[in-house]
């Protein structure tokens, strides 16, 4: 099994959920859960800026692996995008975009019926935001909230060879604890020490993806990174969110990372193409009553984009394509764009494959989230999380329907929820999915994003 968004074990990612698999409010069976903050350091000239994250999600893996047998626990995608410093840190956020950012996550954790969640921040300059929000989700939100700071454990982020069984132990440790606290009836068994475990590997990004990913570089090879006059850095952006009841809520952010991958792989080596930290989580308040569901607001959307196109153009790129793969960004991100352009002075645009798969004219016309397209490229890239026989057939419209008031695609339009138009979470047929047709298209997709790359290289 593969982890897709970070180097966490595949058994206990949110992610892998659907949304019918998360709690109902108040439920006993709750898991607890675990949100990952990392930041991007200068460390000096040996260490990759994403040292953090490279050694604390070692030590979260080890320590699932030891708890996962004997207590229910669920690790969130990380938040890569905290505070930085101005001298020395890469890739942050203004503290309230910060805060504001986590502060959503937390209220989506909440409303899909859990009760405790820890942060675990390996972020210095961000330990004061980190224990901010975790006394404020208790206050607004009521859940029981935990902070461990990857310091108190006693990691070296400056040493890739340093031993992690101490600080892996600490933390099975202070997880039993949090997990008993609250709970009179829980008893968390003492797990076993594995000191001779195999390390996990250092990130979930395949090697094409790595060689040009800004966040695991050293600082003088990504101040280097746009010393060509057309180096072109591109902005994933995705979202956490229900998709029916056979896929799971990470689809958008997993099909973007195996879209994107694949296009890379499809370039020359010397192409001067760079991938930033990607966000994982979006906009995504349309699929509000859905458990699982984790969303930002418009306005911390926002400045979570300027945030990063500010670095980029901070990094000298004068380029930047932002490749989507949630529609509910859209609206935002043509909004910013726009800013983009005329504040940073960056060539910045949207980055859009442009592939249509072979479909039926009413799968073409409304099938729009969890769909034959999304669930057959998932049975290509991740066929466990892939439950087929839970599948259903919804449509938000008809071929033929009459009048011409519709969700979107006509004169007149309608605000919609998801709970408005579909009770399976389903706007299309997923029904049809095969993954002879995602591999093929996964294969399609990625060739056409590649050479829309090379296009964008040469100013075509």
């Amino acid at each position: 099994m593969k982890s897709w968004l970070a180097n966490a074990d595949p058994e206990t990612a949110w992610e892998h959920l659907a949304w019918p698999e998360f709690p109902a409010a108040g439920s006993s069976q709750s898991p607890l859960v675990i949100l990952p903050l990392h930041g991007f350091v200068d460390r000096g000239a040996a260490h990759a800026i994403d040292a953090e994250e490279v050694i604390a999600s070692r030590i979260l893996r080890a320590a699932v692996g030891r708890l996962k047998a004997v207590a229910p626990l669920c690790v969130l995608p990380p938040i890569r995008q905290v505070l930085a410093a101005k001298a020395g840190g890469f890739f942050g956020l203004d503290p309230e975009t910060a805060y504001d950012q986590l502060m959503g996550i937390c209220r989506g954790v909440r409303d899909s019926g859990c009760t405790k969640i820890v942060l675990l921040n390996s972020s210095a300059i961000s330990a004061s935001l980190a224990a901010s929000v975790a006394l404020d989700a208790r206050a607004e939100f009521g859940l029981y909230t935990y902070l461990i700071q990857a310091a108190d454990l006693g990691v070296d982020f400056t040493s890739g060879d340093a031993p992690l069984e101490a600080p892996t132990s600490l933390l099975v440790e202070l997880l039993g604890e949090i997990l008993a606290h609250r709970s009179p009836t829980s008893s968390i068994p003492a797990s076993p020490a594995t000191p001779n475990a195999p390390s996990e590997p250092a990130d979930c990004f395949p090697s094409a993806y790595r060689d040009r990913y800004l966040g695991g570089f050293t600082p003088d090879k990504l101040r280097a990174c746009a010393a060509s006059g057309n180096a072109l850095a591109v902005l994933p952006i995705a979202a956490i969110e229900q998709h029916g009841l056979h896929l799971p809520v990470g689809v958008d952010a997993i099909l973007g990372q195996a879209l994107l991958s694949g296009a890379l792989a499809s370039l020359p080596g010397h192409a001067p193409v760079f991938v930033a930290p990607p966000l994982i989580y979006g906009k995504s308040n349309e699929h509000a009553g859905f458990p699982g569901t984790l969303s930002i607001d418009t306005k911390t959307l926002r400045r979570t984009l300027l945030a990063a196109a500010d670095q980029i153009a901070r990094l000298d790129f004068r380029r930047l394509a932002i490749f989507n793969t949630h529609g509910g960004n859209n609206h935002v991100l043509e909004i910013t764009l726009r800013e983009i352009r005329e504040n940073l002075g960056l060539a910045a645009f949207r980055l859009r494959a442009g592939y249509q798969p072979d479909l039926d004219p009413q799968e073409q016309a409304w099938g729009m989230h969890a769909d034959e397209w999304e669930t057959s490229l998932m049975l290509a890239c991740a066929p466990e999380w892939v439950r087929m026989d839970k599948a259903v057939c919804e449509y938000p419209a008809r071929l033929g329907d009459p009048g011409r008031l519709r969700i979107e695609k006509a004169p007149a339009t309608f605000a919609w929820l998801t709970k408005d138009i579909s009770t399976s979470g389903v706007l299309g047929n997923p029904t049809r999915a095969t993954a002879e047709n995602g591999r093929r298209w996964l294969s399609e997709a990625s060739s056409t994003l590649g050479r829309r790359l090379e296009h964008a290289l040469s100013g075509a």
